[in-house]
């Protein structure tokens, strides 16, 4: 995937190393996962860049992560609720993305397809070095066992499976990247095969429309 193509899609780092994914959703504002700020634990050490698409490039547009709102719901290592807005120091130069709400339910109707974003693993202890794409099958939540129950509230999540013939899905640094249906970002990406060999092939994420109005967002 290039940056340019979809300039929403920022990378978060950590201490100088990518950390997590993040979704620009207003100048200012980066949508991203709660694990990935109680992770991080000091703000400072977070810095989101827009506008690359290589992992070790100099381009794109950095800023510093002046606040950060945790979803009040959110409990770790639990995965409702996993969904977090940084408020960074100045605004980004790119298009945000609206946000779906609840009127955008036919976007993640059940056999749907949705774009997923991040800089995440790409093998089993392979890191990625530039920004990958992949579509998935939005399903019903009991294809993303283990990472769900029969106790996964359908309206906070949501769960992505490969097309047929591939083994896409989200992997370690994937975390709180988009996932967009409809030119709306509808997630937020929570968890996946956690030791990306395509063994458990499930991408989980936060359902946007579940946790906007909780972290102060406009829906479109």
């Amino acid at each position: 995937a290039r940056a340019a193509d979809q300039p929403y899609t920022m990378l978060v780092e950590l201490n100088g190393q990518q950390f997590c994914g993040g979704t620009l959703v207003a100048p200012t504002k980066v949508l991203t996962a709660g694990h990935c700020v109680q992770d991080a634990g000091r703000l400072s050490a977070l810095r989101v860049i827009g506008g690359r698409t290589q992992m070790n490039g100099t381009d794109g547009t950095v800023r510093r992560v002046k606040s950060a709102r945790v979803d009040a719901h959110y409990t770790s290592p639990g995965l409702a609720h996993d969904a977090a807005v940084l408020t960074l120091d100045r605004a980004m130069p790119y298009r945000p993305i609206p946000v779906a709400g609840p009127r955008d339910a036919a976007l993640v109707a059940s056999g749907r397809k949705a774009l997923v974003l991040g800089w995440g693993r790409t093998g089993p202890g392979v890191s990625a070095t530039r920004l990958k794409q992949a579509q998935l099958v939005l399903s019903p939540l009991t294809g993303c066992r283990p990472y769900t129950d029969e106790d996964t509230d359908p309206g906070a999540m949501l769960c992505g499976t490969p097309r047929r013939g591939t083994a896409d899905s989200v992997c370690p640094g994937d975390s709180g990247g988009p996932l967009v249906s409809g030119g709306k970002v509808v997630g937020i990406v929570s968890a996946g095969d956690k030791y990306c060999d395509g063994q458990y092939p499930v991408s989980v994420f936060v359902r946007t429309d579940s946790v906007a109005a909780g972290l102060g967002l406009k829906t479109a």
